[in-house]
């Protein structure tokens, strides 16, 4: 192995550690080196490793030797991201995610040097109380001229026409819902996963909640959760056009799921939304959840969306390279000095672009 001309980077060495999953101590049994030596490399404590320890570093993490070296440009901080979990749901794969979403980041950096991405367009807003969120929501669709009469069929497209870029290949794991991140690259990862093309609609607009309304501001907790649910759901379904189509008929659960066909929400979104909006009583709230229950509908419910739009921003890019400009995959893999595997476990896409699958409406023009 040649010794690139960058220093070591302990920062990076964490950041693929972290990729892994692995503790410390795990990557040093893997490489036959005491953790209290991986923790001096990371903390820069130790610098220049031996080229042997750097090439088995690469083999077990993932990447190629040079990866481990240079400057680290933008690591997705804990402070700047927001997450959607199960209580289950442990510090490690949070920092997983974080250090996937941060390998994505490099990609889509890279990217933008070559296509012309939106730019970020997100109102920052703020509230203290439910009025203040209901108008925080009608406020964003109107500014992304949405309108506020009808239901939002392409949730993930309107967060990427925002410049928000919508990440699915992230982690393999249902503890995590969703998870965001506002800064010099603004992502919504997407846990498909979840098999629920409504939950799916739900998250982006739950995230998209946070980017609006708690940027700066830790979230995690019940307060800032309640805020992005309700910013979702008024997002979803403004109150006046909803109010509207759900008193039309009377209450039941066949017109609950003829409103989550025309809304794109669950049943639960749904009932949710009613009892919010003083539609439902609490008794009728309640004895709707507990019938959803019973007929096993918090697990997975019926006729859910068949027409969810899939992201489009980071493919689209991605199916560009080696086709409307020179770079391949293979030269940007090879420019990020991640392996082939880490680079497709990353973007979801094999090296060999294949058969083109251009986007129909996000275009890109090259530089």
């Amino acid at each position: 192995m040649s010794i690139p001309s960058e220093s070591f980077s302990g920062a990076r060495l964490q950041l693929a550690r972290e990729f892994k999953g692995l503790t410390q101590k795990q990557l040093g049994d893997e490489v036959a080196a005491a953790h209290s030596l991986i923790s001096f490399y990371e903390s820069g404590k130790r610098k220049d490793p031996a080229p042997d320890l750097v090439e088995a570093l690469g083999i077990v993490l993932g990447f190629e030797p040079g990866f481990f070296y240079g400057r680290l440009e933008d690591v997705f901080q804990e402070e700047q991201c927001s997450f959607r979990h199960k209580r289950k749901a442990t510090e490690r794969l949070k920092d997983q995610i974080r250090a996937r979403a941060t390998l994505g980041g490099m990609v889509i950096a890279r990217l933008r040097k070559l296509f012309k991405f939106p730019s970020l367009n997100v109102p920052e807003l703020s509230a203290s109380n439910n009025e203040d969120i209901e108008r925080a929501a009608e406020h964003c669709r109107k500014h992304w001229g949405l309108g506020l009469e009808g239901p939002i069929l392409q949730m993930s497209r309107v967060v990427e026409h925002a410049g928000i870029v919508v990440l699915r290949n992230i982690i393999q794991s249902t503890d995590i819902d969703a998870f965001s991140r506002i800064g010099p690259t603004t992502v919504i990862f997407l846990n498909q996963k979840i098999p629920s093309a409504s939950r799916w609609t739900f998250d982006l607009a739950h995230e998209c909640g946070h980017l609006v309304l708690h940027r700066g501001i830790a979230t995690g907790g019940i307060e800032t959760e309640k805020a992005a649910d309700r910013f979702a759901s008024a997002f979803l379904m403004p109150r006046r056009a909803f109010s509207r189509e759900f008193t039309s008929a009377p209450w039941t659960f066949s017109h609950a799921f003829d409103l989550k066909k025309r809304w794109q929400a669950s049943a639960a979104a749904i009932v949710r939304r009613a009892y919010d909006l003083d539609l439902l009583s609490a008794v009728q709230y309640r004895r709707a959840f507990q019938y959803m229950s019973l007929k096993g509908w918090t697990k997975g419910e019926p006729f859910e969306p068949t027409n969810f739009q899939q992201p489009e921003l980071m493919d689209s890019a991605l199916n560009g390279l080696g086709d409307r400009i020179a770079v391949t995959r293979e030269a940007l893999c090879t420019e990020l000095n991640f392996t082939q595997e880490t680079f497709t476990e990353i973007t979801g896409l094999p090296l060999n672009n294949g058969k083109k699958n251009k986007a129909e409406v996000l275009s890109f023009r090259h530089r």
